[in-house]
């Protein structure tokens, strides 16, 4: 971090004085809308990274005068820039994420897991009586995620060069995996981005169930586990969700983006 930036973003974290500035943040490249996704113009993605995390962390960096720069990144690379303090904040982490490098927000959205299997690959379909009963099957998801969340070793899990969800799909459409985990929200939030995905999730052949015995998947912002900037910065964002959770500013934010 810049030594000027560090000493002018701690004089404004500490004093709670309006200046101006830029945090650096990184979020997934895969996109996890309503939450943080590439804004499209005409079916095209651009360069410009909207969603109600962003929003959500803007609100809280108007109180301190800075607004936030986010990257989607690599989701393993936007974890270790953060952890060697080249990136100030990551979006949308899971406790699974933090690794002992990494010092997390509160949470500031819970979501719900569920698991999708392929009708074309299992038309004799593929019921979990239990989250242990996963152990018996082939799963995939994307990389760079974490799965010990769910009690499942991240080595066990095939995720390869995994970068989006139409690869996953595909993968379980063609047999090469059984099943993969994800939010409900996760999910949904694909009809904001994706029109080819979208017919992928509505055409029948996607088959989503509840994952049983599951936590819920709880989301925070995370920075680096050492440093006072990062320590402060964090005090900063855990006190904006305190005061705009009063409000229930991130429903809010939610319905814009599903309401589209």
């Amino acid at each position: 971090m810049n030594r000027l930036y560090a000493f002018l973003l701690s004089l404004c974290l500490a004093t709670g004085s309006a200046c101006a500035g830029t945090v650096r943040v990184c979020a997934d490249q895969a996109e996890m809308p309503p939450f943080v996704f590439a804004e499209r113009a005409g079916g095209q993605r651009g360069g410009h990274v909207v969603g109600a995390s962003v929003d959500l962390l803007n609100l809280i960096g108007a109180r301190y005068g800075w607004t936030a720069s986010v990257q989607l990144l690599p989701w393993a690379r936007c974890l270790a820039l953060v952890a060697d303090h080249r990136v100030d904040i990551a979006l949308n982490v899971g406790q699974a994420d933090a690794a002992g490098n990494l010092v997390l927000s509160d949470a500031y959205f819970t979501m719900h897991n569920v698991y999708f299997y392929s009708r074309r690959a299992r038309p004799q379909g593929l019921s979990l009586q239990q989250l242990g009963d996963v152990r018996h099957y082939h799963l995939c998801g994307l990389g760079g995620y974490r799965f010990e969340v769910y009690g499942i070793p991240t080595s066990t899990v095939d995720r390869g060069a995994t970068i989006g969800y139409e690869q996953l799909i595909g993968k379980l459409h063609l047999g090469r995996c059984d099943l993969f985990i994800d939010s409900r929200e996760t999910m949904a939030g694909q009809y904001l981005i994706n029109p080819k995905l979208r017919s992928l999730l509505v055409d029948g052949t996607l088959v989503s169930q509840p994952l049983p015995d599951s936590p819920l998947r709880p989301l925070y912002f995370g920075v680096a586990a050492s440093g006072a900037d990062a320590a402060r910065l964090l005090q900063s964002l855990n006190e904006g969700l305190a005061r705009l959770a009063k409000t229930r500013e991130l429903d809010k934010l939610l319905a814009h983006y599903m309401e589209q």
